[in-house]
């Protein structure tokens, strides 16, 4: 089964509802899976996110309801659907992404009529761990073949469980194309307040979902302590999440004495420019990111990092070797971090070009689609 002649028909299955990174995560695996000739189909929820990108990138799809709770009648019409499409497709491996996902994987292959068993693949994307009770005993024993990780720290939540083999670590991937330096622009600076008189003036982003784990009010908080060695600097919050989220903090900022150097923006299409255009790059995180889909953009982008502790970024940057690392839900802290690199601007750079030398050659989607594709051969060979 050399690289070539390797292509096992792949069934992706993913119930996530937003836009987060585990959904970016499974359509990047998706897409670089096809262009090296393997099949793929998709399975996922109607009418949300990785259905509509899908659609968007043409990739082909089934849509189950996969709800939330578990419900006998709706779980077994999705377990019938998901029987017919795997044998309609000779599926070899069904490869999922949560835990809902994981069980219809596993409790599929019990169901009558399956020409062949497919293996089942999971991956691992958070870091809470798993409770050992007789339910997922069986589901990581029996239910599952192997099992991926995004990090080191996800893989550590599985040390409750008793599975057939150790996690594989498979760092996520960043597009490279996509976010790079070259995106910079001066007409994105000026947008986010940097004005022709102070062109050099920093500019701070944090770049997330609005949502309160994401740290938005932290740095926040930070902002009039930042503005006491940086005073000439502005800030810019982007990202999706529920408007009543983003509306809260703009409220904040209206309240506050720092609103002319503050922008709270939205969904942007072109966030690869603004992430490009920023002289530091926070990641407020206040738990959770098994993987960090944001500081790989951050890195593939050449900004310099300040980031939370949390999950696996601590591994993303080396432990500080490629970004400055703090505590998360610390205000002083994290103004400390983001005013140090400022001022230390050689190390700072340094430490981003490396950081950006790591996201070409060892975060790519290259990489990426190869490491993942030799945990399939791996399954397939101890059959």
């Amino acid at each position: 089964m050399g690289q070539n002649v390797f292509k096992p028909r792949i069934l992706m299955i993913n119930s996530a509802r937003k836009w987060i990174g585990e959904a970016a995560h499974t359509i990047i695996l998706v897409e670089g899976l096809r262009a090296r000739g393997i099949p793929v189909v998709l399975v996922c929820r109607k009418d949300f996110a990785l259905h509509q990108k899908a659609k968007e990138k043409n990739i082909p799809f089934y849509n189950l309801a996969m709800k939330g709770n578990f419900n006998g009648v709706n779980d077994l019409l999705d377990l019938t659907a998901l029987r017919r499409i795997i044998k309609e497709h000779q599926i070899d491996i069904i490869h999922a992404h949560r835990g809902k996902d994981h069980w219809y994987s596993a409790c599929v292959r019990l169901l009558p009529g399956l020409p062949a068993r497919p293996f089942v693949i999971r991956t691992r994307h958070v870091t809470v761990p798993v409770k050992n009770h007789i339910f997922n005993r069986w589901l990581y024993q029996k239910g599952t073949d192997s099992v991926i990780a995004v990090s080191q720290k996800a893989a550590e939540s599985l040390q409750g469980v008793p599975m057939k083999n150790n996690p594989a670590v498979i760092y996520a991937a960043v597009d490279t194309a996509r976010f790079t330096p070259e995106k910079r622009s001066d007409e994105m600076r000026r947008a986010c307040g940097i004005s022709n008189v102070a062109p050099d003036a920093p500019l701070i982003g944090l770049v997330a979902r609005f949502q309160r784990v994401k740290g938005q009010a932290v740095l926040l908080e930070a902002i009039p302590k930042i503005l006491q060695f940086l005073p000439d600097a502005r800030f810019v919050f982007a990202g999706q999440g529920k408007e009543g989220n983003r509306q809260t903090l703009i409220q904040k900022v209206q309240e506050s004495n720092i609103a002319n150097r503050v922008q709270i923006l939205g969904f942007l299409p072109d966030i690869e420019t603004l992430i490009a255009s920023l002289d530091a790059g926070v990641v407020a995180s206040l738990g959770s990111e098994g993987s960090s889909r944001i500081t790989m953009e951050y890195m593939a982008s050449g900004v310099p990092v300040i980031a939370t502790s949390v999950g696996g970024i601590p591994e993303l940057l080396e432990c500080g070797r490629l970004g400055r690392s703090v505590e998360p839900n610390n205000a002083e802290e994290l103004a400390r971090g983001i005013i140090e690199t400022l001022l230390a601007p050689h190390a700072s750079r340094e430490k981003a070009r490396l950081a950006l030398e790591k996201a070409r050659s060892s975060l790519n989607s290259d990489r990426f689609i190869s490491e993942t594709l030799r945990e399939y051969q791996k399954v397939m060979w101890k059959s």
